[in-house]
């Protein structure tokens, strides 16, 4: 989902890109070979490393820990040692799941304590990027943008409105912040442009409830006063989501203001953005 924005981007600003991946788009590799991994960076000669690879589905992750710990934790750690190997920046991205939600905000020094699976292991792989002094570790928040590839919440609720629903069943109990692949693209790029390394809570501003999300989708689509959105808790959807879910994954963007680093819009304008460049994924 980042990744289809992202390679693009860094192709459009001149620089040569090798996508990668284990489905899909772009050359097979699984970050969770070491030895053909290493081999692959090592004839390309990349001066960046960006690991972009997870299994991000939290039901998936709780029902195939194994796979999640080997791919989000040892697949990083892989990718860690091999740009520590050749000396070059790298790039992880975790994820505001790894706090427990028990505060209304977190910042950058505030202490994680995943919930679920994945965000264990996500944690795990954070921990391993740490350890490298090159690296750029990026806690997004919740992601929207490319279109066909967003699977997230926005991409969740486009579909169920393209099937014809004219209800929605939104919960008000999970507070985060959307956050757009463009806006995090670019704060990717305005780090490494600046070798800014270091841990980043990285989101749009503002904070939302998924039910403030979906009012404000259904607002810009004109579709305020034709598609109802039912209040409902996360016990509604536990049968679907049984992972746990931290309550609040609202982040505070504290270090890269105060360095002067940040460069995100606000959700708001990122998703008015999003919906007016993209009509045909938009249409209903």
């Amino acid at each position: 989902m980042l990744g289809s924005f992202l390679v693009p981007y860094l192709e459009g600003q001149g620089h040569k890109v090798r996508a990668t991946d284990i489905v899909g788009d772009g050359d097979f590799m699984d970050v969770r070979d070491y030895h053909a991994l290493h081999y692959d960076f090592s004839e390309f000669e990349a001066d960046v490393f960006i690991n972009l690879a997870a299994m991000t589905d939290l039901e998936e992750c709780e029902t195939q820990a194994g796979d999640a710990i080997n791919t989000n934790a040892g697949g990083e750690q892989n990718c860690v040692a091999i740009a520590a190997k050749f000396g070059v920046p790298h790039v992880y991205i975790s994820t505001a799941g790894i706090f427990d939600g028990k505060q209304d905000f977190y910042d950058d020094w505030d202490k994680p304590n995943p919930i679920c699976v994945y965000a264990k292991s996500k944690y795990w792989g954070e921990l391993a990027a740490r350890t490298y002094v090159k690296s750029v570790v990026l806690r997004c928040g919740w992601q929207m943008g490319s279109c066909e590839k967003d699977k997230k919440f926005v991409g969740k609720i486009m579909k169920q409105l393209k099937d014809g629903a004219t209800e929605l069943n939104v919960v008000t109990d999970k507070l985060g912040t959307p956050t757009y692949v463009k806006d995090f693209t670019l704060q990717i790029e305005h780090l490494l442009s600046n070798d800014s390394y270091g841990v980043y809570n990285a989101v749009c501003k503002g904070n939302a409830s998924r039910y403030d999300v979906a009012e404000e989708l259904l607002r810009l689509l004109n579709l305020q006063d034709v598609v109802k959105v039912n209040i409902v808790d996360s016990s509604f959807w536990k049968k679907e989501y049984f992972a746990p879910r931290p309550a609040s994954e609202r982040l505070l963007t504290t270090k890269l203001e105060e360095q002067g680093l940040y460069v995100m819009r606000h959700w708001k304008e990122a998703l008015a953005e999003y919906v007016s460049e993209n009509p045909e994924f938009f249409k209903v």
